[in-house]
């Protein structure tokens, strides 16, 4: 039984970074010891940095002097607390290499995003085939290749990513994470009044898999809707001020958790997202993650990877992808009848600790530890 494990990169802390906060409670949960080695992480300029290859230049003179004295003290930590798996959190690309050239044990990265998906697939920064696309593609190579073992969030997205990096299937696992901060008893939907309008919240950057223009169209032609819109990209927020007027409430680009939970406890449903990308249909987004757990239902695409752990008796409610028309529909169902939302964030709430608690992803990430320890088969 692993009984220590070593958390060594340069990753984010705090409202809106809570993939390694899950890794490490889950870890905890699971009695597992768990030290960190730490260099301050990118913060909020992650997208910006990626749009714009100038800056990369600086950027890797940066990160040069932070792996200097990130390999410093992992030599320490090595010596001083003696893991027996170190695990490189999102983001680790650039630094996995170095750890994993120190360690001495089995290394795992916690890749989450493949740079390449989402610069150049996803979000259309830069032409495949370019060289900043033949860039980050390598540097996901590169990443993968010195890992033991690779963590993205479903299969779906490690099938994707193993072939993007020709490297073996087996080398990649789908790990699903929870929310750290999910309340231990959601509150329960307060269900509108006769009248009053079914309250949708969407929250995000409102990247391209976000599909958050669909659901502006969705909710301007569904006249018992009011949209709730935190984050969302300029051109979205003007675009959500001319189609809904009064039926908008407007909130600000970014909020803590602590008011978003308070955005989450007053919604009746919570909207996914409804792109039409290849990435869209690969993820389970985490503001689902984080509805399910405050026990609300979700709107959101219909797509394979939602449906490999999700479905409508799951407090979910799914609509064709990029489809403004049957989203609509949907809205004036649910609006129509809102009792209905009272037994699917009950649901909600259920399907969350079934798939996504963070106890549930630390018994399965040190199930996976487990395994790289473990001698390969020898054939008979």
């Amino acid at each position: 039984m692993i009984r220590r494990v070593l958390l060594c990169g340069a990753w984010d802390e705090g409202d809106g970074y809570p993939r390694t906060a899950a890794l490490r409670q889950g870890l905890q949960a699971a009695g597992i010891e768990v030290g960190e080695c730490r260099a301050a992480g990118p913060g909020r300029g992650k997208q910006r940095l990626a749009a714009s290859p100038w800056r990369w230049p600086a950027f890797l003179l940066r990160a040069w002097w932070r792996r200097r004295a990130l390999r410093a003290a992992l030599r320490t930590a090595l010596v001083e607390f003696a893991p027996e798996v170190v695990v490189v959190p999102y983001p680790g690309h650039h630094l996995v290499a170095d750890i994993a050239r120190i360690a001495r044990v089995p290394v795992v990265l916690d890749l989450f995003l493949s740079a390449y998906d989402t610069a150049v697939v996803d979000r259309g920064l830069f032409a495949p085939g370019s060289w900043p696309a033949r860039a980050l593609r390598e540097l996901d190579r590169r990443a993968c290749r010195a890992a033991d073992l690779v963590l993205v969030d479903t299969a779906a997205n490690a099938d994707f990513v193993a072939g993007l990096v020709q490297l073996p299937p087996d080398r990649f696992a789908a790990l699903p994470i929870g929310d750290p901060q999910a309340p231990p008893v959601p509150a329960p939907v307060a269900l509108p009044a006769p009248g009053q309008p079914l309250r949708v919240l969407f929250f995000g950057t409102g990247v391209p898999l976000h599909g958050l223009r669909t659901l502006i169209d969705a909710a301007a032609a569904t006249a018992g809707v009011h949209l709730v819109l935190i984050g969302g990209a300029a051109g979205d927020r003007e675009h959500a001020r001319q189609r809904l007027g009064a039926r908008l409430e407007l909130g600000p680009a970014f909020v803590d958790r602590r008011a978003l939970q308070a955005q989450l406890d007053a919604a009746h449903v919570v909207a996914g997202v409804f792109g039409t990308g290849d990435k869209a249909g690969r993820v389970v987004p985490f503001k689902v993650v984080h509805a399910l757990a405050s026990g609300r239902p979700v709107v959101t695409a219909d797509t394979a990877a939602v449906r490999a752990v999700l479905g409508e008796d799951d407090g979910v409610f799914l609509v064709p992808a990029g489809d403004a028309g049957m989203l609509a529909a949907r809205l004036a169902q649910l609006a129509a009848r809102p009792a209905q939302l009272a037994v699917a964030g009950v649901r909600a709430r259920a399907a969350y600790d079934r798939c996504f608690a963070v106890e549930r992803s630390g018994r399965r990430l040190c199930e996976l530890l487990e395994a790289l320890r473990q001698p390969p088969a020898v054939p008979s």
